[in-house]
């Protein structure tokens, strides 16, 4: 395959645009004063009428060029601009599709090898157990990233309704942990809440997709040998905070707001799928509620803190 050329390249025909067009208006306006200055020679030479020759309208066109030549320079580098996010989501995009093929590949590689194991050999019954019980997880991890996409385009939709109804959310905490016990094999997780009891608006099923995706997030993203999650619910005044704080690998502090964004992973890591942290924040926008990340840099953990404000239904 021959590899383009430099000179095809939009943004070495971006620069030379810019540089053409720029060029153009100085030799322009280099050409108007040196015949204008000439004018002004002839006018005083023969005393001549310099109404005649020197309006002021021609100053008001070489204005109005320039403007033009301006806007026409705006537009350009606005292109340019645009150019450059379209690349950066494409590398994105490219970045999820390996991400997602792998998260896809793995659970049906490893499938089809219990699968055969089972069809070529005759295996006890306890050995069939523990084989069933990774073919179970394999499953599992499979249809959450299915139901990662499938939830991806319900929130997107713009006719989508969040189902809201009085919850407490202490309660709702406490029994999505006792309820999926699965999500923290090999993880200490204490839940500390300063409140007895916190009544507000919620989507219930959102809100526990919501908690999924941080607490898995923080224990895909963890090295540690002892992996550690604190989940925190305390109040300020008329602010309420929950803070989901991991001993993980930590981020970086210009990859705080990034985190959000759709497709975006940290580093080159082709663990996950992009999307976790993308479907919590429009979950958090559904609810009016703010989220943001501290950490105090990378291998010092992080805290994934949701700021629900003017709270007052709370004791």
């Amino acid at each position: 395959m021959i590899k383009s050329r430099w000179f095809y390249h939009p943004l070495f025909i971006f620069i030379f645009s810019l540089i053409a067009l720029g060029s153009s208006l100085i030799i322009y306006l280099r050409s108007y004063l040196k015949v204008n200055a000439a004018l002004q020679e002839v006018v005083k030479k023969y005393n001549l009428n310099s109404s005649q020759f020197l309006d002021t309208e021609a100053w008001v066109i070489v204005l109005s060029l320039s403007l033009l030549v301006a806007v026409i320079l705006a537009g350009l580098l606005i292109i340019y601009i645009y150019y450059q996010k379209v690349i950066q989501l494409y590398r994105l995009q490219q970045n999820f599709i390996n991400g997602f093929t792998h998260e896809l590949k793995t659970p049906i590689a490893s499938l089809q090898l219990f699968l055969e194991t089972f069809s070529r050999h005759e295996i006890p019954r306890q050995e069939q157990i523990k084989y069933l019980d990774f073919m179970k997880r394999d499953t599992k991890r499979l249809s959450d990233n299915v139901n990662r996409i499938l939830n991806l385009g319900r929130l997107e939709d713009r006719n989508f309704e969040a189902d809201f109804s009085e919850q407490d959310l202490v309660k709702l905490i406490q029994n999505f942990l006792k309820n999926t016990p699965h999500l923290f094999e090999d993880v200490e997780v204490h839940f500390n809440h300063k409140l007895d009891v916190f009544i507000l608006p919620l989507d219930t099923a959102l809100f526990e997709m919501m908690l999924m995706n941080l607490i898995t997030n923080a224990i895909i993203y963890n090295k540690s040998s002892e992996k550690k999650i604190e989940i925190s619910l305390y109040s300020n005044y008329k602010t309420v905070y929950l803070d989901i704080k991991d001993n993980g690998i930590g981020i970086e502090k210009n990859n705080a707001k990034k985190i959000f964004k759709k497709f975006f992973q940290v580093g080159k890591s082709s663990k996950g799928s992009g999307l976790g942290l993308y479907i919590v924040h429009n979950i958090a926008k559904l609810h009016k509620v703010e989220i943001e990340v501290i950490s105090p840099g990378i291998g010092k953990g992080s805290t994934f803190r949701l700021i629900f404000k003017n709270s007052r239904n709370y004791d």
